[in-house]
């Protein structure tokens, strides 16, 4: 075990990316005011200003949130949703937020209907927006529900009390989580459940030896939500708790180095 040691330790170690959001709309004045609230916020943020480009860029590059208008040129955030949802790109798994000036219940129920996972109504507040990216992608305090994310306990005792073991594991989860995205863009693109289902449940499995209860839940909530339709807004909110609780393995990894190398 000490052996593999170095190398799962470059990847616990590994710097974490900013959140990503991609921002469409064709009015400047709504990407100004977007830019301004988006500015003291830790995110990469991208704008577009038709739905054409857009659709470009979410295929070209990984998002974890798309922020797209209701009715922009070339096309509406409806059929880029659609299209990015349906060409298997990098953004597939995106979280998505419509914005629109139309408030008829109608007009929402239609977003939420086409995979949108909340729908601001036009002229938005600075609060609006901050709760729905709390809700949605960027936690206020990523260490809040720290002791709700990870059971040390539970993971020493599935490693026979050995930390050098349950590190390791640990370690091994990083890189599982690493690459879940990709494993659910490719399940997703088959509409494949029976594979979903096997791999969440091998995901409790692994879940269950590192201590880490909160992926257990999360993949018990995107097995509820599975019906007639493929969950792809449920499916993002899931990779976004695997995303928090990814960089969270890796702060603990962080902090227990720090504390050895202090002693």
């Amino acid at each position: 075990m000490p052996t593999i040691l170095p190398a799962l330790a470059v990847g616990m170690l590994r710097v974490m990316a900013k959140p990503r959001l991609l921002v469409a709309d064709d009015n400047p004045l709504t990407l100004a005011f977007f830019r301004d609230v988006l500015a003291p916020l830790d995110l990469d943020v991208v704008e577009c200003s038709d739905g054409g480009q857009a659709l470009e860029v979410a295929a070209g590059s990984a998002f974890d949130l798309l922020l797209l208008d209701a009715r922009m040129p070339v096309m509406g955030g409806i059929d880029v949703l659609n299209r990015v949802r349906a060409e298997c790109g990098p953004s597939r798994n995106a979280t998505a937020l419509a914005t629109t000036a139309d408030n008829a219940s109608t007009t929402r129920g239609t977003l939420l209907a086409a995979g949108f996972a909340d729908v601001l109504v036009k002229p938005i507040g600075v609060d609006a927006v901050r709760v729905a990216l709390r809700r949605h992608i960027v936690p206020s305090d990523p260490w809040r529900d720290a002791d709700m994310m990870l059971d040390d306990h539970q993971s020493l005792t599935a490693a026979g009390g050995d930390r050098v073991i349950a590190a390791a594991l640990r370690a091994l989860l990083v890189i599982e989580l690493e690459q879940l995205p990709a494993e659910l863009a490719a399940i997703g693109a088959r509409r494949d459940t029976p594979a979903l289902l096997d791999r969440l449940h091998r995901l409790d499995a692994s879940a269950g030896f590192c201590g880490v209860p909160a992926l257990v839940s999360a993949g018990a909530r995107l097995r509820s939500a599975l019906a007639p339709g493929w969950p792809d807004a449920e499916i993002a909110r899931f990779l976004a708790t695997c995303q928090a609780l990814r960089e969270r393995l890796v702060h603990a990894a962080s902090a227990a180095i720090v504390g050895q190398r202090a002693l």
